[in-house]
């Protein structure tokens, strides 16, 4: 599973600081620029987050990544916006009022290096084809898995919940974050983490039937949302629960406690709106791996006390606790 799996998750934050030496003396380039030599233009604001964090603008000079229209922006180094227009000016580039003159005449965008995006989406066409879907009676127990981001990191965290809605086992592994946020790549940020957990949960023989996912699975634009993904590359029963919409149409308006209803995408039923608290909005169910739509309706009904199944909502919590301290939900 090495060619779809965490070992598949390049560093895209060295990629992109490494990027920024290709800029030569007297150009410049743009968030978005940088974001489509990585592959995708919808990467323009990771593109923008990692050069606010880059803590060594000498070796990677991003004071020469500014805004599509020519703005020049804001700096990481201690300088701030008046260093990176003095250094823009030291270049032999023209910046008037916080905005370069004739930008298109310094704007560079022949970039050198093999766009790591690409790859990852031809990854993600794969998973839909290794996911099964079948209504599997055997399962009887239920974990949740989640993430959360703190200074140190990231925490991945597993809760299994007994039938009585009682903590069975609780594990939690600590760990760098590898990926930044991209819309739609989510599954590359979080699946290092949770697999290296689920793994580490299996060596003990203590994995549950099914592994609920706070995240879409088949219910993605792509087919391969997170817990389709962790799915596939730990072999094991999943189950993904969205609080909102990621993609799709379907009508949840008046919903009743316990009703579901057909949330379709591109003509295509891939996941229900379940009901499964008075006071609260539906979630999202889809198939994760070797579960079918149904079941895992009603494996989401049958372990929630709240909006949440319980597992997810116990898993969420300790992960926060353990990343930031806090303990609220």
């Amino acid at each position: 599973m090495s060619e779809i799996g965490p070992d598949a998750v390049p560093d895209l934050r060295q990629i992109t600081l490494e990027a920024l030496k290709e800029i030569p003396r007297g150009k410049v380039t743009s968030y978005k620029d940088l974001a489509e030599a990585l592959g995708d233009p919808a990467a323009a604001r990771t593109v923008g987050a990692i050069m606010s964090e880059n803590r060594q603008p000498e070796e990677y000079p991003c004071w020469r990544v500014v805004h599509s229209d020519g703005r020049t922006g804001k700096y990481s180094g201690k300088s701030g916006r008046a260093g990176k227009i003095r250094k823009i000016r030291e270049d032999g580039i023209p910046v008037s009022d916080g905005k370069i003159d004739n930008f298109s005449e310094y704007r560079f965008r022949d970039f050198d290096f093999e766009p790591p995006l690409p790859e990852l989406r031809r990854i993600q066409t794969e998973i839909p084809k290794r996911v099964v879907i079948k209504e599997n009676p055997r399962i009887k127990s239920a974990a949740g898995v989640d993430v959360s981001y703190g200074r140190e990191g990231v925490v991945a965290s597993y809760v299994e919940i007994q039938e009585n809605q009682v903590v069975r086992q609780e594990y939690i592994i600590k760990t760098e974050v590898r990926f930044p946020y991209i819309p739609g790549y989510l599954a590359f940020r979080e699946l290092p983490p949770l697999y290296d957990l689920l793994r580490k949960v299996k060596e003990e023989d203590k994995l549950a039937d099914v592994v609920f996912v706070d995240g879409n699975g088949l219910l993605h634009p792509r087919k391969a949302g997170l817990a389709s993904h962790l799915g596939v590359v730990a072999d094991h029963p999943t189950v993904g629960i969205a609080k909102k919409l990621l993609c799709g149409d379907g009508d949840t308006s008046e919903m009743e406690k316990g009703e579901r209803r057909e949330v379709t995408y591109e003509g295509e039923v891939l996941g229900l709106a379940v009901k499964t608290y008075r006071g609260a909005n539906p979630v999202f169910v889809s198939v994760g791996n070797v579960v079918g739509l149904e079941r895992a309706a009603d494996l989401v009904t049958e372990f929630s006390q709240y909006k949440l199944p319980e597992p997810v909502r116990r898993a969420h919590k300790l992960a926060k606790k353990e990343a930031t301290g806090s303990t609220s939900s």
